[in-house]
């Protein structure tokens, strides 16, 4: 199936909205990436009905291969805010969660992946809007118990398509204590679950014959190219206006806006 001109200035557009809302209010870029590629996705036609949520998925966590470990990057070299003892001991945890959530994908239908993110969107939208966060107080946690949070994490962020900081900070600001370092550490889980996700995507799809062939498996090709590019270039804007415009606002409207998505998917599914 050929892209035209305007799918792909669509696509430009995903990464341009993905990178300045994780630049100004240090969410991730899978927030806005989903409920955008989906309206795409079912608008155009380039996917299948009964794949457009695998797709979406795949693409969104993908895309968030680059800017984890952009964000992460920098927040190493500039930040000393990840803390790599917990990035050890969740990583391989992490890995085989988003592994094995991407592998079951495969067996639930759209319709299933579509309420998953209803509920997710309207949690996270609540907990913006209200600001609603763990206490500091950080608890005696386990390597243990790190290691199961991370598989838990992990295998539900590839049901969603996200690449886990909408649940990374709130957990890791609660295990840690310091939301700088939850910040930081979270760029880092993030980006091996994105690339865990991303690989079980391309195999769980790999065989799915109906897909177009500007596919790699479930992962949409264009989309992930203008997606990622874009957002990494667009993603030091929005830091920059996170200092000149009132987040507190701004994160109450990007609140309306997921629960806008939520209901708009609802719609979706009960129509």
């Amino acid at each position: 199936m050929d892209i035209s001109i305007f799918d792909l200035a669509v696509f430009i557009f995903c990464g341009i909205l993905s990178g300045i809302f994780s630049g100004l209010l240090g969410l991730g870029g899978g927030l806005v990436i989903v409920p955008l590629l989906i309206i795409v996705f079912e608008t155009t036609n380039q996917i299948p009905p009964a794949h457009i949520m695998h797709v979406v998925v795949a693409t969104s966590l993908s895309a968030s291969i680059f800017t984890s470990f952009s964000s992460a990057y920098a927040q190493t070299k500039k930040h000393h805010c990840v803390l790599w003892d917990v990035v050890r001991v969740m990583s391989p945890f992490i890995v085989l969660g988003t592994l094995l959530g991407a592998y079951l994908a495969g067996y639930f239908s759209a319709n299933f992946m579509r309420w998953i993110l209803i509920v997710f969107l309207f949690l996270v939208a609540t907990q913006i809007m209200f600001e609603i966060y763990p206490k500091s107080d950080a608890p005696d946690f386990s390597r243990r118990a790190y290691r199961i949070s991370g598989f838990i994490i992990g295998a539900f962020s590839s049901f969603v398509g996200l690449a886990g900081g909408s649940i990374f900070v709130p957990f890791l600001r609660y295990t840690t204590g310091d939301i700088h370092k939850a910040i930081g550490t979270s760029s880092a889980l993030a980006w091996s679950l994105a690339l865990s996700g991303g690989i079980g995507y391309i195999i769980s799809g790999w065989n799915v014959s109906d897909l177009p062939n500007t596919n790699l498996g479930y992962i949409h090709i264009p989309a992930l190219v203008c997606i990622a590019a874009t957002s990494m270039l667009i993603a030091p804007l929005g830091v920059r206006l996170s200092h000149a415009l009132p987040v507190g606002v701004l994160k109450k409207v990007f609140a309306v806006l997921l629960y806008v998505s939520a209901v708009r998917t609802l719609l979706t599914v009960i129509s």
